[in-house]
Parts: structure tokens; sequence; C-alpha cells
């Protein structure tokens, strides 16, 4: 690696202009992986509709067709730096470039966790260094996240997991497109990682189980950190719920997220097949 870390989260929703800065391109909504290789290729940018009315595809800007300036993203004016002549220069199949971002994730054992939330990587390489998983706000709030390393993390794969929703050409609903499943595999290992964050943690516990068998010198310590944490501290039972209905309620949310998604590559590659063909 190059060194240099970024986030997923620092990119979404950053402002894209053109070289010159005299034109916004639009905002950035999506960052792209290879289909076989733990590393970042590219962003999908969101541009406005046109007259606020007819939509425009989303540009594909490669990794290295972009750099930050003033807290922009400032797209490169170079053929092999958006769409089209990015994807030949790549040299990788459109149709297996996955987007990891609410992703289900599950281990090698079939266990699910939770789906992915925030990414680091390198900025040069695109290489994956680890991403946290998201189990549900409220469980987080109280138990907190694992981060996964690259090392932990087995690959995407398809036909396991959770459905995704299809959700038409432009993310529209009644789609005819046949449901999908997937999920980023990791490794057994991931279940020994410790929990970073969240009440409980804070408080001086590893779960919230740990914190419901806790003694009252602990009882006292949370309490003294925090209130807040103290109100919502729940039984080991009621904790158990509230974890399956969280991680219930992200994958369905998740499932339509994955479907737009997937059906805004669908409205990518059909304008890229024309563009491949000579068609306007």
């Amino acid at each position: 690696m190059s060194g240099q870390l970024i986030t997923t989260k620092s990119l979404m929703g950053m402002r894209a202009v053109t070289q010159a800065k005299a034109k916004k391109i639009g905002k950035v909504r999506h960052v792209v992986f290879h289909p076989s290789e733990k590393r970042v290729i590219g962003l999908m940018v969101k541009r406005p509709d046109a007259a606020l009315m007819f939509h425009r595809k989303d540009l594909f800007v490669t990794l290295d067709g972009f750099h930050v300036e003033e807290g922009q993203l400032v797209v490169h004016d170079d053929a092999n730096a958006t769409d089209r002549g990015a994807i030949k220069a790549l040299g990788v199949n459109w149709d297996d470039c996955v987007i990891w971002a609410g992703m289900p994730v599950l281990t090698q054992s079939g266990e699910l966790l939770g789906y992915v939330d925030v990414i680091t990587f390198d900025r040069e390489t695109g290489a994956v260094d680890s991403f946290t998983i998201e189990s549900g706000a409220a469980n987080d709030a109280i138990v907190g996240k694992r981060v996964v390393p690259a090392r932990l993390v087995k690959g995407f794969k398809r036909g396991v997991g959770m459905a995704l929703a299809p959700m038409g050409q432009y993310g529209g609903e009644n789609s005819d497109e046949a449901t999908e499943i997937g999920a980023i595999l990791v490794s057994d290992d991931v279940l020994d990682l410790s929990i970073e964050g969240g009440a409980a943690a804070a408080a001086g516990k590893a779960t919230a189980i740990v914190a419901d068998k806790a003694k009252k010198g602990a009882e006292k310590a949370k309490a003294a950190a925090s209130g807040q944490a103290k109100r919502a501290k729940p039984t080991v039972q009621k904790v158990a719920k509230a974890t399956g209905d969280a991680v219930d309620a992200g994958t369905f949310a998740v499932g339509k997220q994955l479907g737009k998604a997937s059906g805004m590559f669908a409205a990518f590659k059909e304008e890229f097949d024309k563009a491949s063909r000579g068609e306007e």
C-alpha cells in the first residue's frame, strides 16, 4: 500500500466538478469495487436530471481519473478517466463489478454478522485496508462495531447471502429482473475480533451480555460514564431480540439499496453497449 488511507464515507456525497472547475458534474453516490479483488476501482457520480425532468445516466470515474481539491472531486479531462474509456482501460467485466457498501456480511460457516458500513482503502492502489460491520443503529450504539481487516475478507460470493430486491432500470419498482443474492464472505476469525465503540464499551463492557452480568461496582462506573447508556441498558433477552430485529430491518433496507444499485449498473451498461456499437 502507498500509505494514504481514505474512507468511503469521506467520498460519499462529495461534489464532483470538471477539471477546469467551470462546471458541476454531480455528487458521488457509490464506490465501485473490482469483481474478484479486494480493491476499489472507481466511483459513480450521480448527475442531476436535465431540465429537472430527463434522466441522465450516472458517470463512472476511475480511481486514477480524479483528485480531491478544496473538498471537491475534480474529474480529469482524459478519455480513460470516465465511462467507456475507463472500463476499457481497467480491463474488467463491468457486469461483475460490485458495490460493497450495504452488502450482507457472512462468515464462512454461514453466520450473518450485519452489513458492510464504512470501508477504508488505499487512495492510490484502491486496496482495501478494512471495513466496519453495522448490525443496526440501536445495537451499534449499545454494543459497538467490528472492524474487519482485509486479510479476513474472503471475497464477494454470488448465490449466498440475502436477496437483492430488483428495482427496475433506473431504480423504480416492479422490475421483471430475476432476484439475485450475494454477500461479502469473511473468515470465522472475525467472530473473535473485539468490538469497538458503543455505550457498553464506553462503560468498560465488551458486549451487552457482559454488561448484564456485571457486578454492582461496574454498574456504578457505567452510570457515571454515561447516564444515557444507563437508561438504554436492556436485559440479555431484550438485547438478543433487538439485535435480531435490527439485522432483519437492516437486511430489508440493504436489499432495496442494492436493488437500486443494480438498476443503476444496468442503465450504465445499456449506454456503454450503445457507445461500443457506435449508436447514439
